[in-house]
């Protein structure tokens, strides 16, 4: 039907606050300030669609030479031509190869386009009816614009779906952290080309079904061993995964407004063919994505960071912009973070879908500052100290709360996630303050980061109360008992005061101020 390198399919925001629609050959046009996706998972799915296009076609050889391009903006010539070396893997329609498609015509029976929406309710809710939220007459035509923004976004996020139904090469639902720039106004090309990483390899014509898995026959995972690594593969394949065996149906269209975009069409598309044992990989490590790796066992994989119930706090913060250990696990930023060639003008853009299995709970996005935090320094070790207090406070309010509501707390059951929630949401104002001060001085040597320290400790302190008297008489389930209530607020008194975390704090501050009084 059309090329994707040069159909203006893209929706797209002007410097003016116009809307209008671009190509990706247009990408060096400074007057486009950013994507105009009606869908939140698409924008983020469309964000990262531009920077593997512009990885795998224009990736700088070093540093050097994406400076310059930085500083002097994309050349057009140069985007047109590199573009061309890759457009046969972007044609869409019923021809194959085709993007993100089988590369047979598979033998299945036809299902409703609705399926590419990750959050499109299932077989079994359908069958249930359990389709509250999310209606399953809600999408049923899309525009071959938006079929084939959800074709990238369901590869690029699959979740499982069944036996066979393979996940992303990240898990179903990642976590994606990209850069942006502080500045809100910056050209498109700009904001994309700060998650394009040097690449002195370049690869050649040949190797282009290695990038594009669609360009070949797929590597179907029915067969055990058939596992799609880096090493038997292509890098940049981590741009373009294919787990789902998918195909359009373009012989059954009709005219009318496209359900996700409103705008009307004369080709809307309503059907899909689906099949299992897509392809399976392995052994890979998404630049866009941070990874947790367990320290018990020397061989630990790596595990890609999920959205989570509640989304990003505070507490993961830290973890997304520089390496982390605890007493189990280390987290690692996304390599695109690790690279951020521009740490003080740059800010974290974290989204992604929270799924349990199949069903999609909800979608986060967040953005984050960067710190120009370094491996080793103290500025690191306190905020780590900072929030090692809130995560060691938490269970203290939880149990408290247990005590006060229940004669038996330990047999205690339910959901108490509410309570976690509102500490984190209702705590980050006074985290923000604390990690500005902290950049200003970054030691505990400075009078004002040990006073900035006191005052985190006393935030948090203020806070378990206030939320331990607001909640304590609010079991539904039990009759309030004035006298558990009491006891247990002097028990959160006592632990407050002994746990580690809070004397680490204390005696740190202390620590200095006798060296200084010395």
């Amino acid at each position: 039907m059309f090329s994707l390198i040069e159909e203006a399919w893209l929706p797209v925001l002007d410097s003016n606050g116009q809307r209008r629609k671009i190509s990706p050959r247009e990408l060096a046009d400074n007057e486009i300030i950013d994507l105009a996706w009606p869908r939140a998972d698409f924008q983020g799915a469309g964000w990262q669609l531009l920077i593997g296009m512009l990885q795998t076609a224009v990736a700088p050889e070093d540093e050097e030479e994406w400076e310059e391009v930085w500083e002097q903006g994309l050349d057009r010539q140069t985007l047109h031509q590199a573009l061309a070396r890759i457009e046969q893997a972007f044609h869409f329609g019923p021809q194959k190869p085709a993007f993100l498609q089988d590369f047979s015509t598979l033998a299945v029976e036809l299902s409703s386009v609705s399926g590419l929406l990750i959050d499109s309710p299932g077989g079994n809710a359908l069958k249930l009816n359990k389709d509250h939220f999310v209606k399953r007459s809600r999408y049923q035509h899309f525009c071959p614009h938006c079929t084939a923004m959800a074709l990238f976004t369901v590869q690029t996020n699959s979740p499982a779906g069944g036996a066979g139904f393979r996940t992303s090469m990240r898990g179903g639902g990642p976590m994606t952290t990209l850069l942006v720039p502080t500045e809100d106004n910056a050209p498109l090309w700009r904001k994309l080309w700060l998650n394009v990483m040097p690449s002195p390899a370049k690869w050649q014509q040949q190797q282009l079904p290695l990038i594009f898995p669609w360009l070949a026959e797929t590597r179907s995972s029915e067969t055990p061993k058939n596992i799609v690594t880096p090493e038997n593969s292509h890098p940049l394949q981590a741009y373009w995964g294919m787990p789902r065996r998918l195909e359009i149906d373009f012989e059954h269209q009709r005219s009318g407004s496209c359900d996700v975009c409103g705008e009307y069409s004369e080709n809307l598309l309503s059907q899909i063919r689906s099949k299992n044992y897509g392809v399976q990989y392995d052994g890979w490590v998404h630049p866009l994505s941070p990874y947790r790796q367990g320290l018990k066992e020397a061989s630990a994989p790596l595990l890609p960071l999920k959205g989570q119930p509640g989304g990003l706090a505070y507490k993961d913060w830290l973890g997304l912009v520089i390496e982390l250990e605890d007493n189990q696990n280390c987290t690692l930023p996304a390599k695109v973070v690790r690279l951020n060639p521009l740490p003080r003008q740059t800010r974290l853009w974290c989204f992604g879908f929270d799924m349990d299995n199949a069903k999609s709970r909800c979608w986060y996005e967040h953005h984050l500052p960067v710190s120009s935090l370094t491996q080793e320094g103290e500025l690191k070790n306190l905020l780590q100290q900072a929030i090692e207090l809130a995560q060691n406070s938490l269970p203290l309010l939880r149990q408290a709360l247990k005590e006060a509501w229940f004669a038996s707390p330990k047999e205690a059951k339910g959901d108490f996630s509410a309570i976690d929630i509102a500490f984190w949401q209702q705590t980050e104002a006074d985290f923000h303050w604390l990690w500005q001060q902290l950049n200003l001085y970054p030691s505990s040597a400075y009078p004002q980061a040990r006073e900035a320290l006191r005052q985190w400790q006393t935030a948090i302190r203020d806070y378990l109360f206030s939320a331990f008297d607001a909640r304590a008489f609010t079991n539904p389930d039990e009759v309030a008992d004035l006298c558990r209530v009491l006891t247990a607020r002097l028990a959160l008194h006592k632990n407050i005061n002994k746990q580690k975390s809070h004397k680490k704090l204390l005696a740190l501050t202390r620590e200095r101020e006798e060296k200084e009084h010395v």
